[in-house]
């Protein structure tokens, strides 16, 4: 799963290798931590996928770390990518 932050709109797309598989996107209004997570889910419920089938996440974006809109994003991401040992 790749978030993308460009200016001001945010992106998801879902990979499978390099097959993109589906994607969603919509502009930041300062509710990306209301948002995400919700757009997410929808996008994986769509094609029948649960968060366990995400394989990795990143996120790739223009705007500095310190704000809070990468932050959250990059946590999410993070969330993502845990794995047990």
């Amino acid at each position: 799963m790749e978030i993308i932050i460009k200016n001001d709109n945010i992106s998801l797309f879902l990979r499978k290798g390099d097959l993109l598989i589906a994607k969603s996107g919509w502009k930041e209004q300062r509710d990306l931590s209301n948002r995400l997570l919700v757009e997410i889910d929808n996008l994986l419920g769509k094609k029948g996928l649960k968060p366990g089938d995400i394989e990795s996440a990143k996120v790739l974006s223009d705007i500095s770390d310190n704000f809070t809109t990468i932050r959250i994003a990059k946590t999410v991401a993070e969330a993502f990518n845990f794995k047990e040992c």
